[in-house]
């Protein structure tokens, strides 16, 4: 019986081999993510790509978030795809924006039932859903259990213990090693030292609990990209640094660079070289991006279009309740400062106004930031993982997030209305995480 083969592409993409089935994860291989935030330390040459996909029979999307499932991707590759007949695969929610697209573009997809056992030519596959937008895929084949929890949150031994239950131990696990999020401002570098230790941490966790032989360290192949969130770097992992925390574990921790392949067999030369590869290729000399201004007309009219899909998707009268009986003071006004432009605007998503004040801001950031925030449903997502924004005062993105990610809850189905209290273990987790934001901007 032949054994899987995993190979690294970049980031967070590795083709999955067994026999004649080819299993591609994440294909993310060219040009910024969120919002020009983001770069691959690695893009792959097309002919690397096209080699890649001559080897694919299916490709796994983890979830939406764009150095998972890029669209440029797939218009790109479309014809090769669709020509070759390879079949896509997504996990099974209420947000379609994902499986909308894929449609449209006439891919072959199936939407995974969570928790049920899905053929995929020679591999059994399950994908288990991980919180608001993720997901994790066990995938078993020639006696070998791979799991890919990529950025999964799994930060504690109980939700650990849940996927055990799930999918059982595996023989190797593929994970997240660095933070990819703001976290805190250009002066708030502890708070970055103390995410990059607890996402090594969270390896621990998983490690201890699902008890793999092998850890691949991946899905942090990428810089902060941007002028105003590059600082976001000063702290971030590197594989050395998972290598040197893992020294003595009971697993081999297998760094792997583009190309290599390792079918689960531990070998620290190859690895060594690959820590050494991607300490010479990060993508620190390349140059940082930029924004161009949004006229005060072009901003206005991308929150009309943003007050139109929030007011269609929630009630209004719940919105109102809400903002005036919330203790957590949700869906307040919030005041932002556009720096490039020195205007302050006030934004109140209740009342459907958007109005220049002298108020004290809550946060800062570009014109072209409020700007995409506005026009994508996605906007504030983008923003809080880009962290192309300051916190202009204590609290305030807190306070921000109360009020603006409302996109964030309906994307994943929910709205505000009487059903949204029957939510409560998705909010709970909402509002966790940004109570973990404030207790870290606190000092706590």
């Amino acid at each position: 019986m032949s054994i899987p083969t995993i190979e690294l592409v970049t980031h967070a993409s590795v083709l999955v081999r067994q026999g004649q089935t080819g299993l591609l994860t994440d294909p993310w291989y060219s040009g910024p993510a969120f919002h020009n935030g983001w770069r691959l330390m690695h893009e792959p040459s097309e002919q690397q790509v096209a080699d890649v996909l001559s080897r694919t029979t299916d490709i796994w999307i983890s979830h939406e978030h764009p150095d998972h499932f890029s669209p440029a991707f797939f218009k790109r590759w479309g014809d090769t795809i669709r020509d070759a007949g390879i079949h896509i695969w997504f996990q099974k929610i209420a947000d379609q924006r994902v499986a909308h697209f894929l449609r449209a573009q006439g891919f072959e997809l199936t939407e995974m039932a969570l928790g049920q056992a899905h053929q995929i030519g020679e591999l059994t596959c399950v994908c288990l859903k991980d919180e608001f937008y993720d997901s994790l895929l066990s995938i078993r084949g020639g006696g070998r259990h791979i799991l890919n929890v990529n950025d999964c949150n799994i930060a504690d031994r109980p939700r650990a213990e849940e996927i055990k239950r799930a999918v059982g131990t595996c023989d190797i696990l593929l994970t997240q090693f660095s933070y990819a999020a703001w976290k805190g401002g250009r002066e708030n570098r502890t708070w970055r030292e103390a995410a990059a230790r607890e996402k090594l941490e969270n390896v621990a966790v998983q490690a201890d609990v699902l008890e793999p032989k092998m850890v691949i360290p991946f899905a942090s192949f990428v810089r902060f990209a941007h002028k105003r969130n590059s600082y976001l770097n000063d702290a971030a992992n590197t594989p050395a640094d998972v290598v040197a925390r893992f020294e003595n574990a009971p697993f081999a921790v297998q760094v792997l660079a583009p190309g290599d392949v390792t079918d689960g067999t531990p070998d620290r030369a190859a690895s060594d070289a690959a820590v050494a590869w991607w300490a010479a290729n990060d993508a620190s000399d390349r140059p940082l991006m930029g924004y161009e201004s949004v006229d005060e007309t072009a901003l206005r009219d991308a929150f009309d279009n943003w007050i139109t899909r929030i007011h269609q998707k929630n009630s209004v009268p719940s919105m109102t309740v809400a903002a005036r009986l919330s203790p957590i003071r949700v869906l307040q006004p919030v005041t932002i400062f556009l720096d490039d432009v020195n205007q302050t605007w006030r934004v109140d998503p209740v009342r459907g106004r958007l109005e220049q004040t002298s108020d004290e801001p809550d946060l800062m950031m570009h014109s072209a930031s409020l700007h995409f925030l506005f026009a994508n449903s996605f906007g504030f997502d983008t923003l809080s993982v880009n962290g192309t924004f300051e916190e202009a005062r204590e609290g305030g993105f807190s306070r921000a997030a109360r009020s603006l990610a409302i996109e964030n809850l309906n994307n994943l189905g929910l709205s505000f209305g009487p059903g949204l209290l029957l939510e409560r273990q998705v909010i709970g987790a909402f509002f966790e995480r940004l109570s973990k934001v404030r207790r870290r901007l606190r000092g706590a």
